[in-house]
């Protein structure tokens, strides 16, 4: 996160038999450039991958934490 802004999104490890897709970086470029809105969603739309929602929301739900915990730690979000 750099400004309040994802900069990277990594992929350390996926042991899941579907869904390996959002390892790659067609999908995971979607969240460069994301921040965190009022309603602390994501200002991004990210396409889903067939077979892989479960691991689609993860990647959505670990980019809004990241987001979150930065803005906590810059004094910009209530805890």
């Amino acid at each position: 996160v750099e400004e309040g802004a994802l900069r990277e999104v990594a992929v350390l490890v996926y042991r899941e038999s579907r869904g390996g897709e959002i390892r790659y970086p067609y999908f995971r470029d979607q969240f460069v450039g994301a921040r965190l809105g009022d309603d602390l969603a994501l200002d991004a739309d990210i396409d889903g991958i067939s077979g892989a929602t479960l691991s689609v929301h993860a990647m959505q739900r670990m980019a809004r934490l990241a987001l979150y915990l930065d803005g906590v730690a810059r004094g910009e979000t209530a805890r």
